[in-house]
């Protein structure tokens, strides 16, 4: 009866996948938890990365600001340099990196390493807003709601 009613939902392809991985879920389970492992160390391994580099990040803006406290965003941005080399080598216990939903990794390598950190342009003003720090020309306040903000304009009595 149950074979009937997988037939019925999945079709004779998903009624040969649940016969496949009934015969061989022995071999398949330990790959897959293997697999698993591999990818939740090579995205730890790039999420201590990231927090090394934010530290650098957050105490060489510290450190510009005290020099010029009258200093914007961009130009507190151009002198930060960050030594990618030195902070892989340091930081990084495995060979390979990786974010949370990727579903395969790469080589921890400065320049994939970069890559994935940087990929938005709005990392480095999230870190420092993260941590309190604030330029003349920014808002220091917490940011509105923009989705309670719109539906408190669509329900206002007129």
């Amino acid at each position: 009866m149950s074979k009937i009613w997988l037939e019925f939902f999945l079709g004779k392809i998903g009624s040969y996948l649940i016969d496949f991985f009934a015969k061989y879920y022995i071999w398949i389970v330990p790959f897959i938890f293997a697999y698993g492992i591999f990818m939740g160390l090579a995205s730890y391994n790039l999420r201590r990365i990231e927090k090394k580099i934010d530290y650098e990040i957050i105490n060489q803006t510290k450190y510009l600001l005290r020099r010029n406290p009258k200093a914007n965003f961009m130009s507190v941005v151009e002198n930060i340099v960050i030594n990618w080399e030195d902070i892989i080598k340091l930081y990084s216990f495995f060979p390979y990196v990786a974010n949370e939903f990727d579903l395969w990794v790469t080589n921890a390598s400065p320049v994939e390493v970069r890559a994935l950190v940087m990929g938005d342009e709005n990392r480095i003003r999230l870190v420092l807003e993260r941590k309190n720090i604030f330029f003349a020309g920014d808002r220091g306040s917490i940011r509105k709601n923009l989705y309670l903000d719109h539906t408190s304009k669509i329900f206002r009595n007129k």
